[in-house]
């Protein structure tokens, strides 16, 4: 049978055989930044750990993350943040993770979905062996194709599992009151993009990026002022858990971007969150590859056959 969202949603609370929920929880690396992608992974993630009752101790983003978790014991849990930055493309936050599985080499540590690209084999056979010196570390890859490349190098322990942001199906809807019409092109505009396949120039409309058209002035200003302190707090202030007041901003964020997406009946994109959050809300999603092919594999690995999903084959050059 063809996924669902529901069955998505569902598959995700088998990454609870892989830890104790009970024990205290360290989540890592929330993301600190306008990508709604990252931002729907970390919403994802809170809405799991909502509804199975997850005991989260604490939480870090990448900045304000300490050289020693206080009051930490060999018994408590990391849980650090998925998406698409498992690799040397993004290798400072596969650094922090690293360092993590050096500095506590007794907790259990699991990676949350992630998405695996190295630019060179070498690359990927040193950084897994780092990783395959922690004893009590698992691996959740994010499509078929990053779990056969991690088993390939080595990877003791590694399964597949969906993107966390399938935990919000059922709880994100399209703006109240906003009129559907047209395309709306969300098309990258950094390391990862590629161009719109020729065949697919006919879907015209209005051509976005996560933060080209989707905040506007007022958004940005806030979203400045709010990740400003929080850094600054993070670099020189004491140690304050200021995830609540990131937490509000975030929200923010997205429901633009949701507002966005309700102007539209149709999304066309290169961007794995922007197809995902076009079917959460039930937009008609064309999705074609970015540079390294990160929407092909996934689509393959959970979507396909999902209603109200197209995807294109032709390489984007």
């Amino acid at each position: 049978m063809p996924p669902t969202l529901a069955t998505l949603k569902t598959k995700l609370n088998e990454m609870l055989e892989y830890f104790d929920k009970t024990k205290r929880c360290i989540y890592v690396d929330y993301p600190l930044h306008t990508n709604i992608g990252d931002l729907l992974i970390n919403t994802g993630c809170e809405q799991f750990f909502r509804e199975n009752e997850v005991n989260i101790w604490r939480r870090y983003s990448y900045y304000d993350f300490p050289k020693k978790v206080p009051d930490i014991t060999d018994g408590d849990v990391f849980l650090l943040h998925g998406g698409g930055n498992l690799g040397d493309l993004y290798f400072d936050f596969q650094r922090l993770r690293e360092s993590i599985l050096e500095q506590y080499p007794r907790n259990r540590v699991i990676f949350l979905p992630q998405t695996v690209h190295f630019s060179s084999d070498s690359m990927a056979a040193a950084s897994i062996d780092r990783m395959n010196r922690h004893n009590n570390l698992h691996v959740f890859a994010r499509d078929h194709r990053s779990l056969a490349y991690l088993q390939q190098f080595g990877l003791r322990s590694v399964s597949a599992m969906p993107d966390t942001a399938h935990a919000l199906a059922g709880t994100l809807h399209p703006t109240v009151g906003v009129e559907s019409k047209g395309t709306m092109r969300l098309l990258r505009l950094d390391v990862e993009a590629s161009s719109v396949p020729e065949h697919l120039s006919v879907y015209q409309g209005d051509t976005y990026d996560w933060r080209s058209g989707v905040f506007n002035k007022a958004h940005m200003v806030t979203y400045y002022g709010v990740v400003k302190f929080v850094k600054g707090v993070a670099k020189y202030g004491p140690p304050v858990d200021l995830h609540a007041l990131w937490y509000w901003e975030r929200d923010l964020l997205i429901d633009a971007g949701i507002k966005t997406f309700s102007k539209y009946e149709n999304v066309l994109t290169n961007r794995l969150h922007a197809m995902i959050l076009g079917l959460l809300l039930r937009r008609e999603v064309i999705a074609f590859d970015n540079s390294y092919g990160k929407l092909s594999t996934y689509h393959d690995s959970w979507l396909k056959g999902i209603e109200g999903l197209k995807f294109n084959y032709e390489q984007a050059n």
